[in-house]
């Protein structure tokens, strides 16, 4: 006999509808992520272990800064440091993600950080996701942004080896830009705006003053740095 659904039950999304509401967006991330696959066959990395950095590393923009750096057979630090810079901004999402679901074990916390993505975070605090609290929901949205990405990885890299007319060149400013872009999506007010069009700025600057990759540095410490400070004045304002 069929168990009648009750209200609570109805009150809790499912792993399936965050899976299902978020897949227009899954579509987005595996385009982003056929171009991945496609610019890092072209920079000399086999199928296979362009499958598997999407697979074990999964940080969207570090990887397509990180074929740039292969490039140049950066360092081991080089990489290290950049990729922390790049995505310091998890700390904030983390922060975020840790109050929504305040009620979760650390355990689960520490599982959820893995599917931490840019979209998989905005979807869930500021768009359709925002007003659910269940773990299974993020969860769904989280595997439906894995998959996708790595799907996308898959089907660049195999036509990566039969398309020769992607080039790698500029890759640095490329990620800048997608950098930029993803923070732009959580955009909510002018001063978030000014802090991107400032950071943007400075990482010009910084480019042609001293070259290199400093610039990515510039900004991915800059812009999680102001807009954590941006929040902290507002919330003392607030009370």
């Amino acid at each position: 006999m069929l168990r009648k659904r009750t209200s609570r039950d109805k009150s809790a999304p499912t792993f399936s509808e965050g899976f299902l509401q978020f897949s227009s967006l899954g579509l987005i991330i595996g385009g982003y992520a056929i171009a991945f696959g496609l610019l890092a066959v072209r920079s000399g990395m086999s199928i296979l272990e362009t499958c598997v950095m999407s697979l074990t590393v999964y940080a969207g923009a570090s990887q397509f800064m990180a074929l740039s750096l292969f490039k140049e057979n950066a360092s081991l630090w080089t990489l290290a440091l950049a990729t922390f810079a790049i995505n310091s901004r998890h700390f904030l999402y983390g922060i975020n993600i840790g109050n929504k679901y305040s009620g979760a074990s650390t355990k689960v916390l520490m599982a959820l950080s893995f599917g931490l993505t840019d979209e998989a975070y905005a979807f869930n605090t500021m768009g359709p996701g925002k007003r659910h609290r269940s773990i299974a929901f993020f969860v769904g949205t989280a595997t439906c942004a894995y998959l996708c990405w790595n799907m996308g990885t898959a089907l660049g890299a195999v036509l990566g080896c039969f398309f020769s007319t992607f080039s790698t060149e500029g890759l640095d400013f490329a990620v800048l830009a997608v950098f930029v872009a993803m923070m732009g999506s959580t955009v909510k007010s002018r001063v978030d705006m000014l802090i991107i069009a400032c950071s943007l700025a400075l990482a010009s600057l910084v480019y042609s003053a001293v070259g290199g990759h400093w610039h990515l540095f510039v900004v991915g410490i800059l812009i999680p740095l102001a807009s954590a400070g941006v929040i902290k004045t507002s919330r003392r304002r607030r009370t």
